[in-house]
């Protein structure tokens, strides 16, 4: 017998994201079943073709409470690291090799567009998400994709598992 939830009820055949999105979907019930075959495609956060491989993350943020929270809301998805400015930013990014960076555009020591710019020379595959509460930001062409302040979490996590797979491929 499978497991059953605390009511006694088996689990559903799907699970959900911390922002109410489905993390699996496919074929569901008897037919599924009867065919043995599961359908679904990975979890969001997971490398198509590249088995249970989490996608890798460097968040770079200066403020302690905002990298802290957008660390744990990212972690319920995908495998991230931290930094606290640009300077720590890039050597995570060589210790690290992520398949994408998150980053503030205001950090001490090196700004978040020239952060992007080293990060492309060192991996041309590497994506970069650029978090700015600035309309425009001079260098941003350095960046895959420039997200305004307040960050709506759903769109960063959507942007970074696209950005991660297109990394890998």
């Amino acid at each position: 017998m499978g497991s059953l939830t605390p009511g006694g009820e088996p689990p559903p055949p799907y699970s959900w994201s911390p922002h109410g999105a489905p993390l699996l979907s496919g074929r569901l019930g008897s037919e599924a079943l009867a065919s043995g075959k599961d359908e679904s495609p990975p979890p969001r956060g997971f490398l198509k073709g590249m088995g249970a491989e989490r996608i890798k993350v460097l968040l770079v943020e200066d403020d302690g409470d905002s990298r802290e929270l957008l660390a744990e809301l990212l972690e319920s998805e995908f495998d991230v690291k931290t930094a606290t400015d640009g300077l720590a930013g890039l050597k995570m990014f060589e210790a690290e090799h992520p398949d994408v960076v998150v980053t503030d555009e205001s950090l001490p020591g090196m700004c978040g567009t020239e952060l992007a710019q080293k990060v492309k020379e060192r991996e041309p595959r590497a994506r970069v998400i650029l978090v700015s509460g600035y309309t425009q930001v001079q260098g941003s062409e350095h960046c895959d994709v420039v997200l305004r302040k307040p960050i709506d979490v759903e769109r960063l996590s959507a942007a970074v598992c696209r950005l991660g797979d297109e990394a890998r491929h």
